[in-house]
């Protein structure tokens, strides 16, 4: 394949839509459309753990129609979103459960729970903030005070945070025997999540921001002037991860492929993003060059 030629053309290309940048990889949220995570309140408790499940029940469901449609990476966020969020809360009621006497030592209690600890939860996907929310609980349930500031104050960071707040400290003084119950009907609903979607959870170290697609593509851009096309590849697909809802998001995922000659990717990024974003200029611009260089090249043979 003349993949060189490939990229040659399609580079210049991309390189002229981000000429306006000093970062190729720069860019601000156009809009986002993240779930909200509403989930109501028991009375007079603090927010339902019913409404919650339901809720998460219904971002899996966007996750199924996203697939339906043939839409792998809309599909994977909200796939994601709702695994991250179900993981932490029932890694948070498992820990409570333990704090009660249950289990001889938290590892062993929660070793056939499928995805433990707070760093490998939120890899799932750094955009929910139960994740954070449910470390600040476990602090604050175990009066440490001073610990459970920093990861309450990102999660209310996180555009996804519900406006009305979260407060599941009620779990503290819940009956064992319900916590068992709650601690079921996560599970089953991870089981029907994870059926369907395998997360990359590879042990990335932890950044607090990784939330934020715009931080995430400054990080992109420099390992790119790094000539860390690589590096800069993961990042950018974070980005995407954490916010698919802006056309840029995707154009700079695109670049991305292309400097690291993943060009079945960059194709597959290109259709998804058309169906989403149809009318978009530069992404019809990238259309159309890699149709004209692959026609090109065809003719040739």
């Amino acid at each position: 394949m003349k993949i060189g030629k490939i990229a040659g053309v399609l580079l210049a290309l991309l390189l002229a839509l981000q000429a306006c940048a000093c970062n190729p990889f720069a860019g601000t949220k156009e809009s986002t459309e993240p779930p909200n995570g509403e989930s109501g309140a028991a009375a007079g408790e603090g927010t339902d753990y019913r409404t919650f499940i339901e809720f998460m029940r219904g971002v899996k469901g966007f996750g199924d129609q996203m697939a339906e449609r043939d839409m792998p990476v809309q599909s994977a966020y909200f796939y994601s979103f709702a695994g991250a969020s179900v993981s932490a809360m029932r890694y948070a009621v498992e820990y409570i459960l333990w704090l009660k006497g249950e289990g001889d030592t938290l590892a062993s209690f929660t070793a056939d729970s499928r995805y433990t600890g707070w760093e490998q939860i939120a890899e799932i996907n750094y955009s929910s903030p139960y994740p954070s929310y449910f470390e600040g609980l476990l602090y604050e349930i175990q009066g440490k005070r001073d610990e459970c500031i920093d990861p309450y104050a990102y999660a209310m960071m996180m555009p996804a945070y519900p406006e009305e707040g979260l407060d599941f400290y009620y779990f503290k003084k819940t009956d064992v025997e319900t916590l068992y119950d709650i601690r079921s009907s996560l599970r089953a609903l991870e089981e029907e999540i994870y059926a369907d979607y395998r997360p990359d959870v590879s042990g990335r170290a932890w950044d607090r921001f990784y939330f934020d697609a715009p931080y995430l593509l400054d990080l992109a851009g420099k390992a790119f002037e790094a000539g860390d096309y690589q590096t800069a590849y993961d990042y950018a697909k974070l980005s995407l991860k954490a916010d698919p809802f802006v056309a840029e998001s995707w154009r700079s995922a695109a670049l991305a492929a292309l400097y690291a000659d993943d060009l079945t990717q960059l194709g597959a990024y290109m259709d998804e993003a058309l169906a989403v974003f149809p009318d978009d200029e530069n992404l019809n611009n990238i259309k159309n060059a890699l149709y004209d260089v692959v026609s090109e090249m065809e003719a040739e043979e």
